[in-house]
């Protein structure tokens, strides 16, 4: 999974990932991958242990302009995707898993990445 890329279609708002290499084409265009970011502090995500799960939260705005499309969880041999929606909260939970990474997709900026 170390080779992950996520795709989303412009036109549909349609989530894809792939783990190789693919053409990857929606709504009658090819969908190029996501460019993955590291580092903001307007997209960090909050992690709280609460059982065997992270709690996964970020400040953000969730407004029909300006929100975070989903969050996903990789860890070794499997991919955990939460799809949200403007007008709701930008949280979720994630069971443990071994070699995890967090992933968030803004509307307006794009793919971040955070190791947990």
């Amino acid at each position: 999974m170390k080779k992950i890329k996520f795709y989303v279609c412009p036109a549909c708002g349609n989530v894809l990932f792939g783990i190789g290499e693919a053409d990857i084409s929606c709504c009658g265009g090819v969908i190029e991958a996501l460019e993955v970011k590291t580092g903001c502090n307007d997209h960090l995500m909050k992690l709280e242990e609460v059982e065997y799960d992270y709690f996964v939260t970020i400040d953000h705005d969730m407004t029909k302009a300006h929100y975070i499309s989903f969050m996903a969880c990789v860890g070794y041999d499997r991919v955990l995707l939460v799809k949200l929606y403007p007008e709701q909260n930008a949280e979720t939970r994630f069971p443990q898993m071994h070699g995890e990474k967090l992933y968030a997709y803004c509307n307006q900026h794009g793919l971040w990445e955070q190791r947990i």
